[in-house]
């Protein structure tokens, strides 16, 4: 039976929480990083239990209340990415943007460059249009979208 002291009901965002509280880390991948409630397992090996009033979209440094008022930190976690760079003029990189944006691909946005998950048909469309397009491995952490956001249940909402 899961201690009940290892429940996390509140998440506070990155910035608005107590660091040095923290007991621990939780790295998740971006798929992992959106759920309600969940059986879960710190990078320590402690079981704990995700138990939200709805579903939110975890981000890398995001603190998830425990019981006892300790906090784990989440971390975001390596994952195998496309890199995509787009030579010429802010058009050519504009037009990019918006075939990815058209099929509705969470992408984040790097200094000038795109990242966004891997997949052989989007990365031939991307060369076709004249990317360049690498791979790299690197925490996940796409744009939150026009409508809303993030904004977090029973704690404080993201600003970002």
């Amino acid at each position: 039976m899961t201690d009940p002291t290892r429940r996390a009901t509140r998440v506070h965002a990155r910035g608005h929480w107590p660091v040095e509280q923290a007991a621990g880390t939780v790295t998740l991948a971006f798929d992992d990083r959106f759920r309600r409630r969940m059986a879960m397992t710190d990078d320590a090996g402690g079981a704990f239990l995700l138990d939200l009033p709805r579903a939110v979209a975890l981000d890398d440094g995001d603190g998830l209340e425990l019981g006892d008022g300790s906090f784990l930190r989440v971390v975001a976690a390596p994952e195998e990415l496309m890199e995509v760079r787009v030579p010429g003029p802010v058009e050519a990189f504009a037009r990019v943007a918006w075939h990815l944006g058209n099929r509705h691909l969470p992408v984040q946005i790097v200094g000038d460059t795109i990242r966004l998950r891997r997949d052989h048909v989007i990365e031939d469309m991307l060369r076709g249009l004249g990317a360049e397009v690498r791979d790299v491995t690197a925490p996940f952490m796409p744009e939150g979208g026009a409508y809303g956001g993030h904004s977090h249940g029973g704690g404080h909402g993201h600003s970002h």
